[in-house]
């Protein structure tokens, strides 16, 4: 199961503002880093999984590769693909694979065998790419070949005397007299130029109505980084609070779930029973502003609990340090966001994470002194 989940949590699995230690943890082949600065190193591993403020990866990877950090750097081979995040992401070792990455400063020095996807600020590719290219940026350079097709989306893009396009190249541009192809990039009957905003839609004619792959799966890790960096801050702030309303949702789910509804119940409800007083208008706001923040406390304190859950099962002792919170905040956020994907039933798993955690709140505020308080 983990194999499925961890993947997502490469974007910001210890974005380790407060992370102050290294947690290096090998499970089943494959290694999980996150700290301040973390390298791999040593012998050859499965999968990775590594985040942190400077993350490298100096061992050669059979598997794939998933890299979260503010400088990222690849210098050994990785055997499928490679996944990465950061303010800047260097390749300097081949890839087996489809590499995808995204960030401020992407280079590709090192040829990829596969697919490559980099969306960033200024992209550099000076290594061949065999399959298709997807790139996306303010300033593009492009330097070497590409065998398939190539997706450019870029306002300015510079062609080394490497450059060539085995297949077809499609420009996004609402100003279509700034790009030049030139013909030994691409014969000019292989250039077709397209709106800029098709780039991220789809197509058809409801690309007005539905936003576009590139939209959703931005929003979806978004979403994953935003409550992953709550509740690693809860955890750094607040540490036996947080371990604390943990307990309780791991220990009485139900009955805490029942309390998270009656207490987003009760914050609603009085709304309309606020409106009828007339003088009571005035705090509407502030029950308002309570139901979101209980809303959104809940879902961070549901999702950093089943983390922890799903953390202890693989093996991991209660978190005793903030990397180890920081991973099990990530997890869930991770598990949660796929569980969202599941048809039909997925809203549902996803309103139970979300009502659990504000049940613990609730009992938190209304009765402090619950239980026996965790170590931490």
């Amino acid at each position: 199961m983990l194999r499925a989940i961890i993947p997502f949590l490469f974007i910001a699995l210890a974005t380790p503002v407060f992370a102050q230690d290294v947690a290096d943890w090998r499970f089943g082949g494959d290694a999980f880093l996150a700290g301040r600065s973390v390298t791999l190193s040593g012998d050859a591993v499965g999968d990775l999984f590594a985040a942190g403020d400077k993350v490298t990866s100096s061992s050669e990877v059979e598997g794939s590769a998933h890299m979260a950090g503010r400088y990222v750097t690849l210098t050994s081979r990785v055997g499928e693909n490679f996944y990465g995040a950061g303010m800047e992401v260097d390749i300097e070792a081949p890839v087996a694979g489809n590499v995808t990455i995204m960030g401020q400063r992407l280079t590709v020095a090192e040829p990829v065998s596969g697919n490559l996807r980099a969306t960033g600020s200024r992209v550099r590719l000076t290594a061949p790419v065999a399959g298709n290219a997807l790139i996306a940026g303010e300033t593009v350079d492009v330097s070497a070949s590409i065998m398939g097709d190539l997706a450019l989306a870029t306002p300015d893009v510079s062609w080394g005397e490497a450059a060539t396009v085995a297949g077809e190249v499609h420009v996004y541009t609402d100003d279509p007299d700034s790009i030049e192809v030139p013909e030994r990039v691409a014969s000019a009957d292989r250039v077709t130029f397209h709106p800029a905003r098709a780039f991220d839609s789809d197509d058809g004619d409801a690309q007005d109505e539905r936003p576009g792959f590139l939209t959703r799966l931005r929003g979806w890790l978004g979403g994953i980084l935003a409550v992953g960096l709550l509740g690693t801050l809860f955890a750094a702030i607040a540490p036996k609070q947080l371990a604390a309303l943990r307990e309780r949702v791991l220990d009485r789910p139900w009955r805490t779930g029942l309390l998270g509804f009656a207490g987003l119940s009760a914050l609603v409800g009085s709304v309309v029973f606020l409106a009828m007083t007339g003088i009571g208008i005035v705090v509407i706001p502030f029950a308002l502003i309570a139901a979101v923040l209980l809303g959104i406390g809940g879902y961070v304190v549901g999702t950093y609990s089943l983390g922890v859950w799903v953390t202890a099962v693989a093996g991991r002792p209660m978190p005793k340090s903030t990397g180890d919170r920081a991973l099990a905040a990530f997890s869930g956020a991770a598990i949660g966001a796929l569980i969202g994907l599941i048809p039909w039933l997925g809203w549902l798993a996803v309103m139970a994470i979300f009502l659990v955690g504000a049940g613990a709140v609730v009992v938190r505020i209304t009765r402090p002194a619950f239980g026996v308080e965790p170590s931490v």
